[in-house]
C-alpha cells in the first residue's frame, strides 16, 4: 500500500470526525439558543445525512485500507475507532432533540 496515501487517508479522517462532531455540537448549542427552531432542526436533519455520507465513505476506505495495509495498522485502527464514537455521540443528541419536545 502506498504510503503517502496512508498517511493522507489517516489525517482526513481524524479531521471529518472531529469537524463532524464539532459541526452537530454547535447546531446541537444553536438549536437549544434558538428555543427549538424548526430551521436549526432541518439544517441539522441535512447535516446529518451528509455526514453520515462523508463519514461512511472514509470509515469503508480506512476498513479496506486496513485489510490490505501492513503498515500503520494500529493508527488505522484508532482511526476507525475514532470515526466510530461519532455514531454514540449523535444518537445522544437525536435522544436529547427528541426528550426536549416531549410534554
Amino acid at each position: 500500500m502506498n504510503i503517502p496515501f496512508v498517511y493522507n487517508l489517516l489525517k482526513a479522517a481524524k479531521i471529518t470526525a472531529i469537524l463532524s462532531f464539532l459541526g452537530g455540537t454547535f447546531l446541537l448549542i444553536a438549536y437549544f439558543y434558538n428555543e427549538g427552531s424548526i430551521a436549526i432542526l432541518n439544517l441539522g436533519i441535512y447535516y446529518t445525512l451528509f455526514a453520515i455520507l462523508i463519514n461512511s465513505i472514509l470509515f469503508f476506505t480506512l476498513f479496506i485500507t486496513l485489510m490490505h495495509s501492513k503498515v500503520k495498522r494500529k493508527k488505522i485502527l484508532r482511526s476507525l475507532i475514532l470515526m466510530i464514537l461519532n455514531v454514540p455521540i449523535g444518537f445522544c443528541y437525536v435522544g436529547v432533540i427528541v426528550s426536549y419536545h416531549l410534554p
